[in-house]
């Protein structure tokens, strides 16, 4: 008898041991303060923000039930005491409870409007857990620093564009491509010599690593101050942008053309020349994931970005999904840069 209690109590605990695990969204507060979590999904198609989860020290939320249908979503955490570093991607939210659909007009229709940080769970996960560290930092001491100076610590992968003079020659500023932003350096002492050496140097469209602290945000433009910046190992977004480089034009029409350099495309009909775009080439674009890669354009001189799924790159052809309207062009290599 002793033997066959003993036997059931090992089936159970090996049982529970080859569970399968939850398929959820976990969100951990590896800090040693509380925070206040919201999230932003998709449901049914539609996006919303939900919140405000209060997460202690050492403990977890489950904002998500069930298997994750999408590989990216979206979170912010608030406490006093900490920095919460985003991604410049906005949700509606509310100081109190709240579960809000759709994340634009968030303002004209009486929300707030709060940038969140993304979280990317992976091609194919089910659950993922998410560190409040990653992206909640402690607040700097800006007591010996000039005021307006600095900004909240950046590290990202981004492509190098080019670099420039300005003041009648005086200074140099730099400029990289990242996440559908153009990220500038002046060289006006913030940024070491050395770095600005290195730049010197570099290739148009070579994939580096830069560190540095944000000094200014104006829409799709940040300025930068920079400690480091290091060539990197080429991702799958590099790749599919230097398949990009090139001469091309329109099936449907042949004074529709277009060259892409680096992360600039320069437009032209019948030879005259049209409008110049930043290009970012991503695994998500606004509310689009999934489906990718997609390919962001927004005008150099402002203006809303668009998005294009792209359903085909070769050494001859480029297919193009305008979204959301799905709309398709095809385009055909006319001749290398």
């Amino acid at each position: 008898m002793q033997k066959k209690i003993i036997l059931s109590a090992l089936i159970c605990l090996f049982s529970g041991l080859i569970s399968p695990a939850r398929a959820e969204l976990m969100i951990c507060n590896d800090t040693d303060l509380p925070h206040e979590v919201a999230v932003g999904f998709k449901q049914d198609g539609h996006w919303v923000s939900e919140g405000w989860w209060t997460v202690d020290a050492s403990d977890c939320v489950t904002p998500i039930h069930g298997d994750l249908q999408y590989r990216f979503y979206y979170y912010h955490a608030r406490n006093p005491e900490r920095t919460f570093h985003h991604d410049m991607l906005s949700f509606c939210t509310q100081p109190e409870l709240f579960t809000i659909g759709g994340d634009n007009d968030c303002e004209a229709r009486g929300h707030d409007k709060t940038y969140f940080a993304k979280i990317d769970t992976g091609l194919g996960n089910k659950n993922f857990r998410q560190n409040l560290s990653t992206h909640s930092t402690p607040l700097e001491v800006r007591a010996s620093r000039e005021p307006g100076t600095w900004g909240a610590p950046f590290s990202g992968e981004v492509v190098f564009l080019d670099c420039s003079v300005m003041f009648r020659g005086r200074f140099q500023f730099c400029r990289f491509i990242g996440s559908g932003r153009v990220f500038t350096v002046v060289e006006d002492n913030r940024t070491p010599p050395e770095v600005f050496a290195t730049l010197r140097g570099m290739a148009k469209a070579t994939p580096v690593q830069i560190e540095g602290d944000w000094v200014g945000l104006f829409d799709h433009s940040v300025e930068i101050a920079l400690r480091s910046v290091k060539v990197r190992a080429p991702n799958e977004e590099d790749r599919v942008l230097k398949l990009l480089q090139g001469n091309w034009f329109s099936e449907t029409d042949s004074k529709d053309q277009f060259t892409i350099i680096g992360n600039e495309r320069q437009s032209n009909y019948g030879g005259a020349l049209t409008s110049l775009e930043y290009l970012s080439v991503m695994p998500f674009c606004d509310e689009f994931d999934g489906f990718g890669p997609y390919l962001y354009a927004w005008d150099s001189q402002g203006g809303t970005g668009l998005c294009y799924e792209i359903k085909k790159v070769s050494e001859t052809v480029l297919e193009l999904i305008y979204l959301p309207r799905r709309t398709e062009h095809r385009y055909f290599r006319h001749s290398s840069p």
